[in-house]
């Protein structure tokens, strides 16, 4: 699942703001990996799994369908997922999940409504950023500089203050 939250996090950070049906997606596969986790533990890894790439296939194509629906309720999980994903990782303990996934979900709904395109870009941001770190599997204490600079590197390339040039063999 590491290399699967690499590449994503990678994706999302780059081109998270062009591919809006790939970050709806993309978090679909995420909240679907992380309930099938949840809910059924035992359930074996592939498992797992597939019910991941069927979330995630069902929110790509939600996106695509039903795109002004799909803005919200995009913007309201990612907003939740992340409130409780940074929190985590920062080390605040929650005793009830729900709650912060509800107050970031309103947060990133209103986002998406108030500014669509700059919403996009910082929480796909954001988002890339989160599963980039966890990927790495940084040791407590050590996850605030990576994600702080993969945020601003995420908000720099896809706001196009960072072009990254392809590479051309020389002549």
């Amino acid at each position: 699942m590491s290399l699967i939250k690499l590449l994503l996090g990678i994706i999302m950070l780059t081109m998270g703001r062009r591919l809006f049906w790939l970050f709806i997606g993309a978090g679909g596969f995420i909240l679907g990996f992380d309930i099938a986790e949840h809910m059924f533990p035992h359930l074996p890894h592939g498992a797992t799994l597939i019910i991941a790439v069927i979330a995630g296939l069902i929110s790509a194509v939600a996106a695509v369908t039903f795109q002004k629906v799909a803005i919200y309720v995009g913007g309201f999980w990612a907003g939740g997922y992340l409130l409780i994903q940074v929190l985590t990782e920062f080390g605040i303990h929650i005793r009830h999940h729900w709650l912060p996934f509800i107050a970031g979900g309103i947060m990133g709904a209103i986002l998406m409504n108030l500014a669509f395109s700059l919403a996009l870009i910082v929480l796909s941001s954001l988002f890339g950023a989160i599963l980039i770190v966890q990927a790495l599997h940084l040791s407590a204490g050590r996850t605030s500089i990576p994600f702080f600079l993969l945020c601003a590197l995420g908000i720099a390339m896809q706001y196009g203050l960072i072009k990254l040039k392809p590479l051309s063999p020389k002549g």
